[in-house]
């Protein structure tokens, strides 16, 4: 069995070929976050939700489109639904700008890293001809040479591996961002 139809065993899709992620809420008031208890006009959405959201968005290729599809137990109520819609997108506008912020600062790591590699390196082998030959220059040199290489790999790491996550999640964000949000009411599936 292929990925594809082992995704379409645990997710529905609609029309579109879109995956749908179901959210069975109670009450909509389950949907947010119970330290958030102001009305205002985007409230925080659960931790919980947030983390089932994510860790579905996860199981499904990038590739794909996904629709947020909420079952709500309580009668239709469309400014509560007006609600969840604008806490998903700024959830995930904000974490999207959050992550943003982290790529930044691994890019500024990385140029750190990098500028003291090259520096160490340079010293090293400019200072080679210069030194005469002891133990404590030998030593001295050696220990550059080393760190000046741990400095290169660290913002070589840091490039390839941790850039590459960030890069995911602000992919699987940008995903919910352009995701479809619809509701479903239990007296209309019965």
């Amino acid at each position: 069995m292929g990925r594809h139809e082992h995704l379409k065993n645990l997710y529905k899709q609609n029309k579109d070929g879109e995956f749908i992620i179901e959210v069975f809420l109670d009450r909509y008031i389950d949907a947010f976050n119970e330290w958030d208890s102001a009305y205002l006009e985007v409230r925080d959405l659960n931790p919980g939700l947030i983390h089932f959201l994510e860790r579905c968005s996860q199981d499904i290729p990038i590739r794909y489109g996904i629709e947020l599809l909420f079952t709500v137990s309580e009668p239709k109520d469309f400014e509560t639904e007006e609600l969840i819609f604008k806490g998903v997108r700024a959830n995930c506008s904000y974490k999207i700008l959050r992550e943003r912020t982290n790529l930044r600062l691994l890019y500024r790591r990385i140029k750190k890293y990098f500028a003291v590699s090259l520096a160490l390196l340079v010293l090293v082998f400019s200072l080679d001809p210069i030194l005469q030959e002891s133990l404590m220059t030998r030593t001295l040199k050696e220990g550059m040479m080393i760190g000046g290489w741990v400095f290169l790999w660290q913002a070589l790491s840091l490039f390839s591996f941790s850039r590459g996550e960030i890069v995911r999640k602000i992919r699987h964000y940008k995903r919910f961002l352009e995701s479809r949000i619809s509701f479903r009411y239990e007296e209309d599936s019965n």
